[in-house]
This record gives structure tokens, C-alpha cells and sequence, in this order.
């Protein structure tokens, strides 16, 4: 049998986003094909598992209206601060793992509380499931290596309006970089 790939996720991805407008349905039906895809890192062209020297890699693997497909190159140390996305979104891990934690935010003031809700630690083949209401989270590649992930999103989340928080609760915009190979 042929190995998934990345068209055929793509076209999946295409038939549900048209068939479903749930969030909670969607990420149901896109979590196990997209754990498919990342057990076949191979279908996916090298360019795009690889960060540049220095940097954390983000490219488009596809831009659609209903939803974007990424992949993610986190290096050694790298995080990202507890941050909203304000769309559903599904991550798969290729290569090494990530830590992951997430909060419930409750607004209050100049500083929201962040209360842990769970702290996973997901390895190649794991898939991570956010609906509005339930992604706020943060990122830890707490390892020495490379952590690759495959990231899919239901609104391209560049220009989207979202938050991010610090440590002690102060929120700020998050404005989402380019990614490098648009």
C-alpha cells in the first residue's frame, strides 16, 4: 500500500472542511489523517523539515480559504508563550517531541489568571487537537534537537488577531510573522 501523502491530506482536508463547519468535528476527522501523514515524514519535501541556521523554520505547505497547512521547525530551547489561535487547529509531530501546556484563561483586569490545565509531552506520531475555547496553550522544545511538526489551521493565522500572555498574566497582541517560503 501507498504512503499517505501530502496531496492526499490535502484533498482530505478539502472534502471535510466542505462537509463539516463544527470545529470539534472537524479536528476529530482531521486528527488520525494527519497522524497518518506524519508516520511518512518522507512525502513531504525535505525543504520544509529543515530550519534555517539559527532560526525557527515556518513554511506553507498549502493556503487554502477553509483552512492552511505548515510545517514547523522548532530548534533547541525554542517556545512560544501561552498564546491563543481564535480558529480549531491540528499539530502532528514528525520528528523528536514538544512539550505542550494548557491553560484556562481567566480575564481580570490589566493581568488574566493562567491556570494549567494540562502539560503533555508529545512524541513523533502525536497529534494535538485546539478548538476556540480550548487552544490557548504554550510550546517547550526542552531537548537538544530539532522538534519538526506538521501544523494545520482552519484561518491563515498571519494578520489574525490574537493574544498572548506573559508569565504574570499581562496580554499582549500576538502579531504572526511571514512564513519563510511565502
Amino acid at each position: 500500500m501507498a504512503a499517505y501523502t501530502l496531496d492526499r491530506f490535502v484533498a482530505d482536508l478539502d472534502r471535510i472542511t466542505r462537509e463539516e463547519t463544527a470545529p470539534e468535528r472537524i479536528t476529530e476527522r482531521v486528527a488520525p489523517l494527519l497522524a497518518e501523514l506524519v508516520r511518512h515524514p518522507e512525502s513531504i519535501p525535505a525543504r520544509y523539515l529543515e530550519a534555517p541556521a539559527r532560526e525557527r523554520g515556518r513554511y506553507i505547505l498549502h493556503r487554502a480559504p477553509r483552512f492552511n497547512v505548515t510545517s514547523v521547525i522548532w530548534r533547541p530551547g525554542d517556545t512560544a508563550a501561552a498564546h491563543n489561535h481564535e480558529t480549531w487547529g491540528v499539530i502532528g509531530v514528525v520528528e523528536n517531541e514538544i512539550e505542550e501546556t494548557r491553560y484556562r484563561v481567566s480575564e481580570g483586569g490589566a493581568r488574566a489568571a493562567l491556570e494549567v490545565t494540562r502539560t503533555m509531552r508529545h512524541k513523533p506520531g502525536a497529534v494535538s487537537c485546539l478548538v476556540p475555547g480550548d487552544e490557548v496553550h504554550a510550546m517547550h522544545n526542552a531537548t537538544g534537537r530539532d522538534t519538526v511538526e506538521i501544523h494545520v489551521y482552519g484561518q491563515d493565522l498571519v494578520g489574525l488577531r490574537r493574544k498572548t500572555w506573559t508569565a504574570d498574566g499581562t496580554e499582549k497582541p500576538l502579531v504572526s510573522s511571514k512564513y519563510l517560503n511565502c
